[in-house]
């Protein structure tokens, strides 16, 4: 089948269990009804717990360490990376993203086709939903790809100017998480239940093909509070909502987000001779089978410099991945690199600075016990050794990230 009309939406933070679907509590009886064909995938992993090496992969299909963006604050891609935005325009297709925080998005290389919701409010939230839904979804028969991210579920959780707002990192030390989570499931109420049911309704389903997920979730638990601090399934566990016309079902396996770059490509026709691990959904379920899908986090540059003021450099200051006008960014003393590998029922993470390592039930969060950690090393440096795109990591690596990936291969057993 041949789908002409594309529609991704990205949800920040969202968690799996701020849906219905997921969690009974959860209140949204509009979004259901609007939703009701589609497909939930249930094992959906996102690459990182990041809003901008996250999408970066949602675009090209490629994990981090692939496409160049390890972090949050790693500043551009490894250059030569195709994108779903350039392929589609290359196919003839009218593009446009919207975000609410566009700048978000500074330097990389889909940046110039993520504007904002709306040009003529100062909050983005506060948008016209009547413009939005005019421009998101064109009245007419060209082919179209249109993306759309929303960002009041990040952070503030649209807390911003309420007094009397409680902090919640403090509520989920005290053991008060259940009412830290009231806010945060407020937030995703208000974008499913309000915005997003208004533009959805508008999609003729007959011709539209639409996914809606989590760009990664969010912590509220005692070992994890933001989405940044560590890998952990409340923030690489997310939903991923998808109709398709004909229909679509999910594989039985664990689905990630570097597949809907090679599902989307295959739905329109676009050859954009990919070689990544993404794997269409389109394709049944055998390839998914015994499929452990990676999960990266590097922190080691912190987040602060994502500021509003840096985020306005010019775009000829960055010259380097990790570096402003030659100099390399302060780095984060407190800054860690974890991998974590999903299969859908099993969540394994390791530190690379320290080797430790934990495998948990996915279902439960229970601990389980690994004696040996071996095979799931052996997987992760599969990935690394089997990706046709490891030579990106000759280009503006710095010396310490060439000794991190050389002691990584090296602790793997891939060289000597």
């Amino acid at each position: 089948m041949s789908v002409d009309k594309f529609l991704v939406v990205s949800i920040d933070c969202w968690r799996y269990d701020a849906l219905s679907r997921t969690n009974a509590l959860f209140n949204t009886p509009k979004f259901d009804l609007l939703t009701r064909d589609y497909a939930l995938a249930e094992r959906y992993f996102v690459t990182a717990p990041a809003t901008r090496p996250s999408h970066s992969s949602l675009f090209t299909g490629l994990y981090p360490f692939e496409h160049g963006l390890l972090g949050q604050t790693y500043l551009k891609m490894f250059a030569g990376i195709d994108n779903l935005f350039d392929a589609f325009i290359g196919a003839g297709y009218s593009v446009k993203g919207f975000s609410e925080r566009a700048d978000v998005f500074r330097f990389l290389d889909f940046e110039p086709h993520i504007g904002p919701v709306d040009d003529e409010v100062a909050s983005q939230h506060l948008c016209s939903l009547e413009r939005l839904a005019t421009a998101l979804i064109e009245p007419d028969d060209r082919p179209q790809f249109k993306f759309l991210h929303f960002w009041y579920t990040h952070g503030g959780y649209g807390l911003s100017g309420i007094p009397g707002v409680p902090n919640l990192r403090e509520l989920v030390e005290l053991g008060e998480t259940e009412e830290a989570l009231r806010y945060y499931y407020a937030a995703v109420n208000h974008v499913l239940e309000f915005s997003l049911v208004e533009l959805l309704q508008k999609v003729n389903l007959d011709e539209w093909a639409v996914f809606i997920c989590g760009d990664h979730g969010e912590g509220f638990c005692d070992e994890v509070m933001a989405h940044g601090d560590r890998l952990h399934p409340n923030v690489v566990h997310v939903p991923m909502l998808a109709h398709m016309p004909g229909g679509l079902s999910f594989p039985a396996g664990p689905v990630s987000a570097i597949d809907l770059f090679p599902t989307l490509t295959a739905l329109a026709g676009i050859d954009t001779g990919y070689k990544g691990h993404g794997r269409s959904w389109l394709g049944g379920d055998e390839s998914f089978t015994d499929r452990w899908v990676l999960s990266e986090l590097d922190s080691l540059y912190g987040v602060g410099f994502l500021s509003a003021n840096n985020l306005q450099l010019a775009h000829d200051r960055v010259t380097s991945r990790t570096g402003i006008d030659d100099n390399e960014i302060a780095k984060y003393d407190k800054g860690i690199r974890e991998w974590c590998l999903c299969d859908g029922e099993y969540f394994y993470r390791e530190n690379e600075q320290t080797a430790q390592f934990v495998l948990r039930d996915l279902n439960t969060g229970a601990d389980l016990v690994c004696a040996d950690p071996q095979d799931h090393r052996t997987r992760y440096g599969a990935l690394l050794d089997d990706s046709a795109y490891k030579n990106m990591q000759g280009q503006e690596t710095s010396t310490d990230e060439a000794a991190i990936l050389e002691k990584r291969l090296r602790d793997l057993g891939y060289i000597e």
